[in-house]
């Protein structure tokens, strides 16, 4: 599906989004990509922080990922698709592979982790795409490369880190803090 977004000179961008991306599109509707990234981490602290100790190990049902791995989540997934910014806006062609999210889940650690240590990780993988985003010039966005199958530019990388935990914050608030007794 091609979307118009804004890019850092104020013009719009028409780019592609991989299908499993689709649904993050209604929830996140900012424009100035760069800013809303910086903004984001601030907001994301705070959230985080204020949750009680007591809820990061809720589930709010059989089978799901506790609070503290749906932020691991996050992380996990802003490394993996700001590598793939990385790749593209560098010229690389290879294809880059998908990621199964729930193996990587089973395979970390976050269930066991404070979740103020996980939101102090985050702060760090931000700023590194902060940095990394912050350095490229229009052409570097405009890149185009393929991944998990899919045509995908930079631009729309960024567009769905942010979009991406827009939505887990918001999966957090809804099911995680609102439903815990």
């Amino acid at each position: 599906m091609n979307v118009l977004i804004s890019a850092p000179d104020g013009s719009e961008l028409s780019t592609s989004f991989p299908a499993y991306y689709q649904s993050y599109l209604k929830e996140y509707q900012g424009h100035d990509l760069l800013k809303d990234l910086m903004e984001q981490s601030n907001t994301t602290q705070k959230f985080l922080f204020s949750v009680p100790a007591e809820k990061e190990k809720y589930r709010y049902a059989t089978g799901k990922w506790s609070l503290r791995e749906v932020a691991g989540h996050v992380s996990d997934t802003e490394r993996i698709l700001s590598y793939r910014a990385l790749r593209i806006a560098r010229g690389d062609k290879t294809p880059l592979p998908g990621f199964d999210e729930n193996e990587y889940a089973f395979q970390s650690n976050y269930h066991s982790r404070p979740l103020k240590g996980i939101a102090e990780e985050m702060l760090t993988i931000r700023n590194a795409s902060i940095s990394l985003f912050l350095n490229m010039n229009e052409d570097m966005f405009k890149q185009t490369g393929v991944s998990n199958n899919n045509p995908v530019s930079v631009k729309a990388l960024l567009y769905c880190i942010i979009a991406h935990q827009v939505h887990h914050l918001n999966v957090i608030s809804e099911r995680y803090l609102a439903s815990f007794n």
